[in-house]
């Protein structure tokens, strides 16, 4: 695998760039192609992880790390990479990516926060846009070409050349954008201040870096300078308060990757985390009676929508679906609760009441890829093929696939029966296409 090191092409600075332009918080169409086409270049990776609550957990610590930003109505989405190398990177359109080495890590949730609230003051203070202006280039294609290069098994030579070249030309610009890493530290520090994480979580995850020896690839477009460090000690030092722990989902997320990644559960201090674990490799195993006791145990003591998500997932394997719904009831607001809940009403032969409840969900958000996927298997079940394609359309927009969402949308015409349904349909396809033209339109 090549490792290009990406992220935002993260760059020192000297430590006088203390002075902040200002943001052009507009966005654009320009902006919104760029990030329709970075999207795509992301999911072809085939890396972005499948576990709902891994997504869910980003999407919404990130989203609220956002409305403390210097603007909150900017688009920023999160997505969650299924790779070891310890990486971030933010792309044109608020797009932000994290990989699965990056939280593993992090030793507290305040360093995670720390690296989201640097990526997104990348995004608000629209260092993309400025660095494109600076030297007249596509700078989202070269970040886009780095991170696939990146994240894919490469062994086209034709490939791997066109990679290095588009590394290089990065490389070579570098210095254009020196002060964007100390305007993102000194305001990603303070946005963590205000969302009540430690302020320090940033500098300390930069200063343990700087010696970690499975740090390279971040560190190469991350350079750290003493001067730079010291500075954002030196600033998060002077804000005090009371500030968050780490959360129980932030946890079990974070043992979970582990496991997944070495294949066994990592010793903690922690009984509930490890009770957790305990429960979670048995269900793994499909020992689900063994899940059970461990689930119990672990529910005496820590009441968690992780813990209650993990008990709804255990029991619904055992059959025991009305149990398994009392689980997922507690915390019913949230999506992965929503997307369990619904999965097992589809694992028990209630089809209808997962369409239901994973329907309704949908109306009022936009909901993840994974969710549509299942609201579209489910409708596979009970044969309604046209609303299937619908939501598997909907999945497609979300991956930026324009083209093969319309694709989608036409074959629910074709299939539905009911007028409405095929004008709402009609109308979903005349607003994609209309998208895509404007696109088509722009340089």
């Amino acid at each position: 695998m090549i490792k290009i090191a990406l992220v935002f092409l993260h760059l020192t600075a000297n430590a006088y760039a203390l002075s902040l332009p200002k943001a052009n918080l507009s966005e654009s169409l320009q902006e919104q192609k760029q990030g329709n086409e970075f999207l795509q270049i992301i999911w072809d990776t085939d890396k972005v992880i499948a576990d709902v609550e891994t997504q869910v957990y980003l999407k919404k610590i990130g989203n609220e790390m956002s409305t403390y930003s210097e603007d909150p109505a900017k688009h920023v989405d999160f997505l969650m990479l299924n790779d070891a190398s310890i990486n971030a990177f933010a792309g044109p359109y608020g797009y932000i990516g994290v990989h699965t080495g990056m939280l593993l890590s992090s030793d507290s949730e305040s360093e995670l926060a720390g690296v989201l609230s640097h990526e997104l003051s990348h995004i608000t203070q629209n260092h993309l846009a400025r660095f494109s202006e600076k030297t007249d280039k596509q700078t989202y294609i070269m970040v886009a070409g780095m991170l696939a290069a990146a994240l894919v098994d490469n062994s086209n030579a034709s490939q791997a050349i066109a990679a290095s070249t588009v590394a290089g030309t990065a490389q070579q610009n570098i210095n254009f954008t020196r002060e964007h890493e100390w305007e993102a530290d000194r305001i990603g520090t303070t946005m963590l201040s205000k969302s009540g994480f430690d302020p320090s979580g940033m500098a300390h995850f930069f200063e343990k870096l700087k010696d970690d020896v499975n740090a390279q690839e971040f560190l190469r477009s991350h350079p750290l300078s003493i001067n730079r460090v010291s500075d954002a000690m030196q600033r998060s030092s002077r804000l005090t308060g009371d500030y968050r722990a780490d959360s129980f989902e932030y946890q079990s997320i974070k043992a979970r990757l582990y496991y997944h990644q070495h294949g066994r559960i990592k010793l903690e201090k922690d009984e509930a985390i490890t009770l957790y674990m305990q429960a979670y490799d048995a269900f793994e195993e499909q020992k689900y009676n063994t899940a059970q006791d461990y689930i119990e145990a672990l529910l005496k003591q820590n009441q968690s929508p992780s813990s209650h998500i993990l008990a709804g997932r255990i029991y619904s394997k055992l059959g025991q679906l009305e149990t398994a719904q009392q689980h997922f009831s507690t915390i019913l607001s949230g999506e992965s609760a929503v997307y369990y809940s619904a999965k097992a009403y589809f694992e028990n032969k209630q089809t209808q009441q997962g369409i239901h409840l994973l329907r309704r969900y949908l109306k009022k958000n936009s909901g993840t890829y994974q969710s549509h996927k299942l609201l579209s298997s489910l409708y596979v079940e009970v044969g309604s093929l046209d609303r299937a394609h619908i939501h598997n359309a909907k999945a497609l927009v979300l991956q930026g696939k324009l083209e093969q969402a319309i694709e989608r949308y036409e074959r629910a015409k074709t299939t539905t029966r009911s007028q409405d349904l095929f004008d709402i349909i009609g109308v979903e396809i005349e607003r994609l296409e209309k998208r895509i033209d404007l696109y088509k339109e722009l340089p």
